[in-house]
């Protein structure tokens, strides 16, 4: 498995806890939602990290 692969399957988990932890933060009250929400901040924060280095291994595409 290539590095590009490596990082795309990277980047579908981290989504998949985003998501999951976006399902449990409906479920607290609002006085103990701080955390969860940091903690998908820097699930977002580390997804556009992966997209940069993901984008700088990709070969540049030809101008016609």
């Amino acid at each position: 498995m290539g590095t590009g692969l490596h990082l795309e399957h990277a980047c579908a988990r981290l989504q998949d806890a985003a998501v999951e932890l976006e399902t449990v933060l409906a479920t607290l009250p609002g006085d103990e939602q701080a955390d969860l929400h940091e903690a998908i901040g820097s699930i977002m924060e580390t997804l556009q990290l992966i997209a940069s280095a993901h984008a700088r291994l990709e070969p540049p595409i030809a101008a016609d």
